[in-house]
């Protein structure tokens, strides 16, 4: 295991973190998917608030994806004017929750981009050969009566790249990216004091009411993906990252590409603050690296970066043109 630079890391997180454009186009991307779920609990003739902690709460989540969540009732709260980690949870929430919505939305070709929406009904079709969304919609909905299992992000993964790759392994099943630790690793542990932004007073109480987590000698409960991963020094990824230098934590993010397939639906997609807001997110538990970051960035439009160039000095680069 090589020994990973936290403090580099966390500075950089930051920086994204404090970059006022990140945080307004962040928080303009939970305006409009509030507004998203907002018009589909109209159209099910269901409650509005209840459809709003269905896909952006909590419980849309596995329970490992502890990090900036917050009890139900301040969605609203949050989407207005809680810090950016606390809305990139919601916006991850959504990623893992909302394929029925983005299905409903393609549908009816409302809130997405014409383009977002002609992308999804070929990667439908590549999928299962069915090209009416309706058609296909009503299958899902079938599908969900008998308790199908349906795979969620299988409308929003990337068809080519390098989050696809980093699953595929030799045969027999031998060098795989990465797999769960035997056991924590204190120092990777998550201290409150390297926490930013500062944790909220509504974080807090999800971590104390909803985890019933004490916080003792300042450890929080968030797993990050350097502690719950052991990375395979084997794995092609890590080592074409190795061999330039970069940075590893867990290779090519899957959290990004979700982020990604997101953030490219609506009309005020931008490659570089969206890569900054996955930075601000993922580096600073942290789960990823910039490098792991851009790679999973290359099929969304990122194409002025390449792995041979420094993947710190290329954001911090990025940055400069953002103030």
């Amino acid at each position: 295991m090589t020994d990973i630079d936290l403090e580099k890391l966390r500075k950089l997180s930051k920086s994204c973190s404090d970059n006022k454009k990140t945080q307004e186009y962040v928080r303009d991307v939970c305006f409009k998917l509030r507004d998203l779920l907002k018009n589909y609990a109209r159209d099910i003739k269901a409650v509005e608030n209840t459809i709003l902690e269905k896909y952006l709460g909590h419980t849309a989540a596995p329970k490992s994806f502890n990090t900036g969540q917050i009890p139900t009732k301040y969605i609203n709260e949050v989407i207005n004017k809680g810090n950016i980690r606390e809305r990139l949870t919601l916006i991850m929430n959504f990623c893992m929750s909302g394929c029925y919505v983005i299905l409903w939305a393609v549908e009816n070709k409302k809130h997405f981009t014409k383009e977002s929406i002609s992308i999804l009904q070929k990667r439908l079709y590549n999928l299962t050969g069915i090209q009416s969304i309706a058609k296909f919609n009503k299958y899902i909905k079938k599908c969900e009566n008998s308790r199908c299992i349906l795979p969620c992000k299988f409308v929003s993964l990337a068809a080519d790249g390098s989050v696809a790759a980093s699953r595929m392994t030799a045969f027999p099943i031998v060098d795989i990216l990465r797999e769960p630790r035997a056991k924590k690793i204190s120092k990777y542990l998550v201290n409150i004091k390297d926490a930013y932004p500062k944790v909220s007073s509504r974080e807090l109480e999800y971590i104390r009411e909803d985890s019933n987590y004490i916080i003792k000698n300042n450890i929080l409960p968030w797993i990050s993906g350097l502690q719950y991963w052991e990375i395979n020094e084997k794995n092609f990824y890590v080592r074409l990252m190795r061999q330039h230098k970069q940075m590893v934590v867990c290779g090519p993010s899957g959290n990004t590409d979700l982020d990604l397939s997101l953030f490219r639906l609506f009309d005020n997609f931008d490659i570089n603050l969206a890569i900054f807001a996955c930075i601000s997110h993922l580096c600073n538990t942290p789960d990823h690296s910039p490098c792991e970051i851009l790679l999973a960035a290359l099929p969304y439009g990122l194409d002025d970066w390449t792995i041979e160039e420094d993947s710190f000095k290329y954001v911090n680069k990025k940055l400069r043109l953002y103030k």
